[in-house]
């Protein structure tokens, strides 16, 4: 009997590894399908006990009556749950594609507005769960959910388990795993997918969350499902965190990034692509800092990408110097190639070594409200949060600035684990303050851990296997009795 893992983002077969699902899972065939696109990249980096395959091509937003079902579904839940994050969303929308027109971004911020009051009515009288069930309803009827049907009968599937629901590929296979009367299960993978991502979340038979709070939250925003069926379980993506084993060492690490060990780290992670068309101003400003020597200590900095980036042609600086780099360097595949999107899994996964070393080592850390504040925190390191643009004249849909108005990110900021920088001066200050002293807001970092990550014993990726092999023995004795 077999149990498929669908892992349609590219971080999610990080946490098949770090949770060393394949050896714990022993007793089942492991099928784990990912990205068609990606699929080169992850077989060269497979971890251990897995069988890789390619997920369907599948996006329902390609679909105009499946889209428009979505969409409804989606606003109608975001907007009453939700409002101020999707408000954040549809500002941008309308700034992006009507930035240099302001007539024009002024009424499509109208049909916005009137969008979220519509939509919240909507949420408010039930509708969001009624839509819900109904796209849910209308694409099972669609011939993706029968090509899967298909494929999960073809291996023997007693469970199918999905690691990133924020993709478009991924509802289908789990609608189709519904339909066969398959146990189905699913990761919330990352802490703003809730909030910010995730069109359409089937109706499983366990969710898994990092936290109490996440759980809190994930209830909030889908009250109609049952509690006991949402499970607090850590994240598989932290069990390496605390493990020395597996960083890279000191004098490596700072060999490849090519800086002096001797000195401190500051480093700056970069959102992702896309999201701030103009943070390399940003982190050019710090590199300009660094070389200047305007941080204590004469601490370097380190520009590091995205891991979406990763294999991609996006430069992390204008100008580099001794005392400022970026890690990794371009290469020549544009951003989202078929190039590009092939090795992206596999450069991610081989760079676990340097993340975790990153975390260790950095004195400091600096981004645009990023979720590697709650990473850092774990290594109890500082962070100072980037609310300011480098760039004149940028609408308020453009600015890094809206990011705070999101409520994840208000949460992240509740524990106190980092310091808001409003301007360039600013950021430069606060950086030099918790150089001089790193213990500032140890208590806020604390808080982090123990509120926002769930539990960080290593065990997050045993914990998953527990529920996951319990609800596939659950359908198998019942198949024996039939």
């Amino acid at each position: 009997m077999s149990i498929v893992i669908g892992c349609d983002s590219f971080l999610s077969l990080r946490n098949v590894r770090n949770g060393d699902l394949g050896r714990r899972l022993a007793n089942h065939r492991v099928l784990v399908w990912v990205d068609p696109l990606q699929l080169r990249g992850s077989c060269v980096a497979q971890p251990d006990g897995v069988e890789l395959g390619p997920l369907e091509e599948f996006d329902a937003h390609k679909n105009d009556r499946l889209a428009r079902l979505l969409r409804r579904a989606h606003l109608a839940r975001k907007s009453y749950y939700d409002p101020a994050t999707i408000w954040v969303d549809l500002k941008l929308g309308s700034h992006r594609h009507n930035r240099n027109n302001r007539l024009r971004r002024a009424a499509s911020m109208g049909r916005a507005a009137a969008a979220l009051g519509g939509y919240w009515v909507a949420g408010r009288v039930g509708l969001a769960q009624v839509w819900r069930t109904q796209f849910a309803n209308k694409l099972c009827g669609h011939s993706i959910v029968q090509v899967y049907r298909q494929r999960l009968q073809e291996v023997g599937t007693n469970l199918v388990a999905g690691f990133s629901p924020e993709g478009n590929r991924e509802m289908a296979l789990i609608e189709a795993a519904r339909t066969l009367g398959l146990p189905t299960v699913l990761m919330i993978r990352s802490r703003d997918n809730l909030s910010a991502k995730i069109p359409h979340l089937p109706e499983v038979d366990a969710y898994f969350v990092w936290s109490d709070i996440t759980r809190s939250f994930f209830l909030h925003m889908y009250p109609e499902v049952n509690p006991d069926h949402v499970i607090v379980t850590g994240s598989p993506q932290f069990d390496r965190h605390l493990d020395p084993a597996y960083r890279l060492k000191r004098e490596a690490f700072f060999s490849l990034m090519g800086l002096d060990p001797n000195r401190p780290l500051i480093v700056y992670t970069m959102a992702t692509p896309g999201l701030d068309d103009h943070e390399i101003e940003i982190a050019q400003h710090l590199a300009d800092a660094a070389h200047a020597g305007k941080f204590s200590g004469r601490a370097h900095l380190l520009v590091r990408g995205h891991p979406r980036m990763f294999g991609s042609n996006i430069k992390l600086l204008h100008q580099e110097y001794p005392e400022a780099r970026s890690y990794p360097q371009p290469t020549k595949a544009a951003y989202r190639s078929p190039e590009h999107e092939a090795q992206v899994v596999q450069l991610v996964l081989e760079d676990e070594p340097v993340h975790l070393a990153t975390l260790a080592y950095q004195d400091v850390q600096v981004n645009v409200c990023g979720t590697m504040t709650i990473d850092s925190a774990i290594l109890d390191k500082p962070t100072v949060n980037v609310c300011y643009d480098l760039v004149e004249g940028l609408p308020p849909g453009l600015s890094v600035r809206r990011y705070y108005q999101r409520s994840d990110v208000r949460q992240m900021m509740s524990y106190g684990a980092s310091r808001l920088a409003r301007d360039p001066d600013e950021c430069i200050r606060l950086i030099n303050l918790y150089l001089e002293d790193p213990t500032l807001d140890a208590e806020g970092r604390k808080r982090a851990r123990e509120q926002d990550c769930g539990p960080l014993d290593g065990q997050a990726g045993k914990r998953i296997v527990d529920a996951i092999g319990q609800l596939a023995g659950q359908k198998a004795k019942w198949v024996a009795q039939q």
